[in-house]
């Protein structure tokens, strides 16, 4: 794929702008597959929320609930990861900061 996952996201919405639902939904559900948690895509989140919609478009509400459920997981798990990075981190940047010197008068 030329442009790779977000190249294919960017095709979507444009499909979506113009009235393609269908091959807009195919995109984004493209985007989706062999995807996996060490990968980078960065509109992950947004890719979800868009099928929803379609989905939602499509009166197809259980599947478009599933998606809604991913994109609140995503958000759920990205707070987790961040909450914990901070635990890790915190108390260490404020013992380097302390003894970087910049806060004690020479």
């Amino acid at each position: 794929l030329s442009g790779g996952r977000e190249g294919l996201f960017e095709l979507g919405q444009q499909l979506q702008q113009q009235g393609e639902y269908q091959a807009a939904l195919h995109c984004f559900l493209s985007c989706l597959l062999g995807l996996t948690h060490v990968q980078s895509f960065t509109s992950l989140p947004n890719c979800l929320h868009q099928i929803a919609e379609l989905f939602i478009s499509e009166k197809n509400y259980g599947k478009a609930l599933q998606f809604i459920q991913a994109e609140k997981m995503f958000y759920e798990v990205a707070l987790i990861e961040l909450t914990a990075l901070q635990g890790s981190t915190g108390p260490q940047e404020e013992a380097s900061l302390g003894s970087a010197g910049w806060m004690t008068p020479e």
